[in-house]
C-alpha cells in the first residue's frame, strides 16, 4: 500500500457494493437469488483453502522473521543478515498473494498500512536512531502504539536488511537499526497473526497465537471468515446475500490488478523517480507484483494452487457465462507471464517500454474482473 494513496476507482467499486448489499432483502427468491445453501460451500472453500490458509502461512513466516532479527540483533554475523534477509522474502510472498483479500480485517483493523506503507520515512527514522530516549524504550509494543506507517512493517526491515537486491554486509547496520529492525519485526508479526485469528476465529488458531495477541490486546471482536460463509443468513448485515460474498470476492480481485498496473508499475515509470517503486531495496519488486496476481489465481480459482478452479467463483461464473470466465483465466496467466517478462530489477527499467506489455495486462485482467461482477449481479 502507498501511503495516502486511495484510487477513485476503490472508491466506486466500494460504494457500488455497499449499495448492493443495501438493496438485496434477506429474501433472497425474491431478488431471483439462489438458495442460501448454493453457494456456501463455494465460499467454505475460498475462506479455508485460499484466505485462512494464505494467512496462516503468512504468520508462520512472520513469526519467524521476528525470531530472526532477535537472533541478529543478539548476534550481529553476516549469516543471520542473510537468514533474516530470506526469511523476509519469504514472509513477503504471502503477504503479496493475500492483496486479492485486502477487505475485513486487514482494513477495518488498518492492518494493511500498518505493515506494508511505503516508501520509508528515512528523515524520520534517522531522527528516531538519533533519539537515545526513544531508543533506550524500543519495543514491539512501542513500535506499534507510537510509530508512523512510514516507520513500520515489510519495508522498514528491507531497508535495514537489503541493499541492491542482496542481504546488507553486517558491517554497515548500525546497533541500533537491530535494535529497530527486531521491534518492527515482532510488531509485524503479531499483525499477521491478528489476520490469521480475525479470519479463522481465534479458537482455530494455536495456543501459541491465542496467547501473543492476548499479551498484546489484539484478540480480533469478529470471526470474519464465519460471516463470510455464513452470506445470505438472516441476520448477516455484513454479506446480505451470497452473491453480495462472491461480488466481493472480485472485487478485491479487482482491486490488486488495478493497483499493480496504475500505482505500482505506472507511478514510478510516470515520475521516473526509484522511491516510486515498491520494494527497491530488496529488489524484489517483480515478484511482488507477480505474486499480488497468484492471489487473484488462487481467490478466483478457490485453491492454493495455480489454475486450480475446484468449487470456487470461477466455477461459479463459468455456468453462467463460460466464455467470461475463460477469459479471467487466460488473463490471469498472461498477466503472470508479462509481469515476470519484465527485465530485472524493475527499479532499473523503469520505463514504458519496458512495462508497458504488463500494465495493460493487468488492466486488462482487471476489465474483466469487474465485468464478471456486472454478470453476477444482473
Amino acid at each position: 500500500m502507498k501511503i495516502s494513496k486511495l484510487t477513485i476507482k476503490n472508491l466506486f467499486m466500494t460504494a457500488t457494493l455497499i449499495f448492493t448489499v443495501a438493496a438485496c432483502s434477506n429474501d433472497e427468491e425474491d431478488n431471483n437469488e439462489i438458495s442460501s445453501d448454493d453457494l456456501k460451500p463455494t465460499l467454505q472453500q475460498y475462506v479455508s483453502a485460499v484466505v485462512v490458509k494464505t494467512y496462516n502461512l503468512l504468520a508462520n513466516e512472520a513469526l519467524e522473521l521476528s525470531e530472526r532479527c532477535k537472533t541478529l540483533q543478539q548476534q550481529a554475523t553476516q549469516e543471520n543478515v542473510q537468514a533474516a534477509a530470506q526469511k523476509w522474502i519469504d514472509a513477503r510472498k504471502y503477504w503479496e498473494e493475500s492483496e486479492a483479500f485486502l477487505y475485513g480485517p486487514a482494513t477495518s483493523y488498518s492492518i494493511d498500512p500498518h505493515i506494508d506503507s511505503w516508501p520509508l520515512d528515512q528523515n524520520q527514522l534517522q531522527q528516531l536512531l538519533a533519539n537515545t530516549v526513544t531508543m533506550s524504550q524500543m519495543s514491539a509494543d512501542y513500535a506499534g502504539k507510537y510509530l508512523g506507517y512510514g516507520l513500520l512493517g515489510f519495508h522498514a526491515l528491507e531497508y535495514v536488511l537489503f541493499r541492491n537486491g542482496q542481504a546488507r554486509n553486517v558491517n554497515e547496520i548500525p546497533a541500533l537499526e537491530l535494535v529497530y529492525a527486531a521491534a518492527v519485526a515482532e510488531d509485524l508479526a503479531r499483525q499477521c497473526v491478528r489476520l490469521e485469528a480475525a479470519w479463522a476465529g481465534i479458537a482455530n488458531i494455536s495456543n501459541d497465537k491465542q496467547q501473543i495477541l492476548e499479551d498484546c490486546e489484539l484478540e480480533p471482536d469478529i470471526n470474519y471468515g464465519e460471516v463470510f460463509v455464513n452470506a445470505g443468513k438472516s441476520g448477516n448485515t455484513v454479506f446480505r446475500t451470497q452473491k453480495a460474498a462472491i461480488t466481493q470476492i472480485l472485487m478485491g480481485c479487482s482491486d490488486i490488478a488495478d493497483e499493480v498496473a496504475n500505482t505500482k508499475i505506472t507511478d514510478p515509470v510516470a515520475s521516473g523517480n526509484v522511491l516510486d517503486v515498491e520494494s527497491w531495496y530488496s529488489w524484489n519488486s517483480i515478484t511482488d507484483f507477480a505474486d499480488n496476481i497468484r492471489g487473484i489465481d488462487y481467490a478466483y480459482n478457490g485453491e492454493r494452487v495455480e489454475n486450480a478452479n475446484i468449487l470456487s467463483v470461477s466455477s461459479y461464473l463459468s455456468k453462467i457465462n463460460p466464455s467470461l470466465d475463460g477469459k479471467i483465466r487466460e488473463a490471469i496467466k498472461t498477466a503472470i507471464r508479462e509481469i515476470e517478462n519484465m527485465p530485472a530489477p524493475f527499479r532499473d527499467h523503469l520505463t514504458e517500454a519496458e512495462t508497458n506489455a504488463a500494465k495493460t495486462a493487468c488492466q486488462q485482467l482487471q476489465e474483466l474482473l469487474d465485468e464478471a461482477m456486472d454478470e453476477i449481479n444482473n
